[in-house]
């Protein structure tokens, strides 16, 4: 590639590919082929991923939709022996997150992945069967340990295939799709209500689990089949397509990279525990979980403001809705206009406004309704960009990045261990006065830990003597920063 400058009047040649080692320049991929294999990707990673994502968020929800749809009164759960099954399914998500994240960094996620699925199918089976309380706890808890892996583990299986350019919109679908699968958990089982209830002498919120077990396996099989493993790996690619794969990815090479590529795994934590944006990340990332918190009592509000349970169950949907859109917008504003920290801010102050309007809970119910609306739409759809933008940050390094994406679920996660005993008890509804003020907090202090993150990117940007943020630049902006480099080492050899 030839570039001409004008220096002096003088028109000067240079080549470009002799400025910088070879290792460091991207090899020229033929475009066309390297679409075809992005939509294949899509076809295969991205569908499961979506899908899979929905199908988990649809077994979490389940247990707060059976809960206002008859599960309450046949079993007799109180209200904090229902909010300890939620303490108990974060206890077992706690426990095997990072191990699973490691297992899958070293294995094949054609069957890690979809093994997962298969032991969520056999305990969704299980819930439709439960007949006491201690069931529930026992079933919940290994539904913790069998989820643990699948949302860390997408994202980390993701950002190994697609692009900076890419994920950001990729990872908004896959969030978009947990949010459908919250809202239409209530959808769900406001048809099984109407439609199954009492049919072979089982109850609605049963049939609601037994559905979901059946797309869950569906689902299992279809990635056992078509889910890719790692570029070097995946049986359904020619060698050419992995090569095309492995050279899309932005290789560390670097010594400090090649170094922690080759270092053991102590080394590689050692290196993470350094690395001084992973706590800011962490601490953002259980802030805003903890505050979604509010999104997800909507339908015990409703019910408790003797809404009936088909209602209350159908409220979620608009809420839902209205989610995906937001999420879908912002994921690909970000990827459009490369920033990922205003992509954050915004959507997190709307979601401080809806927070606010909880806080106070505003009647009549109709405005009420509109802080949750806001309160979700806005916290939910930047929750991708976060997680995007960590994937870029932190490190080059698939097992390192696995094992941050890891770390930051673990912790938020461990908040719900607490969480719903202290800000989301049953027996604060529907005013969870306690639940929405600290929410409030949360969000303000989320959103001072993504704008230290950025200060922090900005200075070393500076540091290092970049035009712009070198994680978020593309191929073009790396031909005009060389050039730029080549001009200034020009200039600097003439005096």
């Amino acid at each position: 590639m030839n570039t001409v400058l004008e220096q002096d009047g003088l028109h000067q040649t240079i080549e470009l590919q002799s400025l910088t080692p070879n290792t460091n320049e991207p090899k020229q991929q033929n475009r066309i082929e390297e679409i075809e294999l992005v939509h294949r990707l899509d076809k295969r990673l991205l569908v499961f991923a979506m899908f899979g994502n929905l199908v988990k968020s649809l077994d979490n929800a389940n247990l707060g939709s059976a809960f206002i749809s008859g599960m309450e009164e046949e079993l007799n759960i109180t209200g904090l022996q229902y909010n300890w099954m939620g303490v108990l399914f974060t206890i077992g998500y706690l426990t095997m997150q990072i191990p699973s994240n490691i297992l899958l960094s070293n294995m094949r996620p054609s069957r890690y992945l979809p093994a997962l699925e298969i032991i969520w199918c056999i305990l969704t089976v299980s819930m439709a069967c439960v007949q006491s309380v201690r069931g529930v706890y026992v079933i919940r808890f290994l539904l913790g340990l069998a989820e643990a892996g699948f949302y860390p583990g997408i994202i980390f299986l993701a950002g190994t295939w697609y692009t900076k350019r890419e994920l950001g919109k990729r990872l908004a679908l896959i969030t978009i799709c947990g949010s459908f699968g919250s809202g239409l958990s209530g959808v769900i089982q406001a048809v099984m209500l109407k439609m199954m209830d009492g049919i072979f002498g089982i109850s609605g919120w049963r049939w609601m689990f037994m559905f979901d077990a059946c797309i869950t396996i569906i689902l299992a099989v279809l990635g056992y089949h078509f889910l890719p493993d790692y570029p070097h790996n995946t049986n359904w690619l020619d060698k050419s397509e992995k090569a095309i794969a492995i050279d899309r990815l932005n290789i560390d090479h670097s010594v400090e990279g090649k170094r922690v590529s080759s270092s053991n795994r102590w080394n590689k934590i050692k290196s993470l525990a350094s690395n001084k944006y992973l706590y800011p990340f962490i601490f953002g990332w259980a802030s805003v979980h903890i505050s979604l918190g509010a999104a997800h009592v909507l339908g015990i509000v409703a019910k408790k403001l003797e809404f009936d349970a088909v209602t209350a169950n159908l409220l979620t949907t608009p809420d839902t809705i209205i989610t995906m859109i937001f999420g879908l917008c912002n994921g690909f504003l970000s990827d459009k206009y490369r920033t990922r920290i205003w992509c954050i801010v915004i959507p997190a102050l709307i979601g401080l406004v809806g927070m606010s309007l909880l806080s106070a809970f505003v009647q009549p119910f109709p405005i009420l309704y509109i802080g949750f609306l806001l309160t979700h739409a806005g916290l939910g759809s930047l929750t991708s960009i976060v997680m995007t933008w960590a994937s870029e940050v932190i490190s080059t390094n698939g097992e390192i990045r696995a094992m941050a994406i890891a770390i930051m679920n673990t912790f938020s996660s461990l908040m719900w261990v607490w969480v719903p005993l202290v800000l989301w008890p049953v027996t604060d509804a529907p005013y969870y006065h306690k639940g929405f003020t600290t929410g409030a907090v949360l969000i303000v202090l989320f959103i001072g830990s993504m704008l230290l993150i950025a200060y922090m990117q900005k200075v070393d940007t500076v540091v290092s003597n970049e035009g712009h943020i070198p994680l978020l630049q593309d191929s073009d902006d790396d031909d005009d920063e060389t050039l730029k480099v080549h001009h200034k080492t020009s200039s600097t050899s003439s005096l």
